[in-house]
């Protein structure tokens, strides 16, 4: 059983299967007398790649975040995304495992590279996405204080979710899950993270965590 996140769109349906592609980028140099040595570089950006399933109704096996989304819904937030050159946070979480194993939960900052939608009578009102997404890495200045100068277009990145907030006066919890998680209702599961038995009772200066 595992939940996929995308920023913060819960999938109903987790993919049946999700490609992960560790992409290297080592090649060939061919030396004047015809040897041939290898060469060593840094390995690309890690591709994810999976087929869903967004049902067009009420069904048992999904899971929402508060209530049932017709399908085009999560099309429009996730090309909201995509067109908006943002970075999410994607999110695999394996729940209920007999074992622990370290680094078995996926938690990866991306940009979507590409988003496939089909449609088929055969599937009634469910419709079926393809996502291809990649690992995001910011552009790192160079000693003359220039951004990459090959590159013409840096991605920029969306607010990501703090993992601590300090409180401020005229804040509550309600507020500060609008504003920091994007989702106000999520403020009974911050309460409960954070152990605060009144949700209406937090105070400036009190750290609270959010993750």
């Amino acid at each position: 059983m595992y939940l996929v996140y995308i920023g913060n769109i819960l999938l109903p349906v987790a993919p049946e299967k999700i490609s992960i592609n560790y992409k290297g980028q080592n090649d060939t140099i061919k030396l004047i007398n015809m040897e041939e040595l290898s060469r060593i570089r840094t390995p690309g950006l890690t591709e994810y790649e999976f087929d869903a399933i967004l049902p067009g109704g009420k069904v048992p096996y999904a899971q929402y975040l508060t209530t049932f989304k017709e399908p085009y819904t999560y099309i429009k937030e996730l090309k909201e995304i995509f067109y908006g050159g943002k970075t999410v946070l994607f999110k695999i979480i394996r729940k209920d495992l007999p074992y622990q194993r370290v680094g078995f939960t996926t938690k990866e900052t991306v940009t979507i590279e590409r988003i496939g939608i089909v449609e088929a009578a055969n599937d009634g009102l469910d419709v079926r996405i393809s996502l291809k997404l990649k690992q995001y890495k910011a552009a790192k200045s160079t000693k003359t204080g220039n951004i990459y100068a090959q590159s013409s277009y840096v991605r920029t990145s969306s607010h990501e979710t703090p993992l601590l907030y300090t409180v401020k006066p005229g804040d509550n919890l309600w507020s500060i899950c609008k504003r920091e998680l994007n989702n106000a209702l999520k403020y009974p599961e911050i309460a409960k993270l954070n152990g605060i038995k009144d949700p209406s009772k937090i105070y400036p200066g009190q750290v609270i965590k959010l993750e």
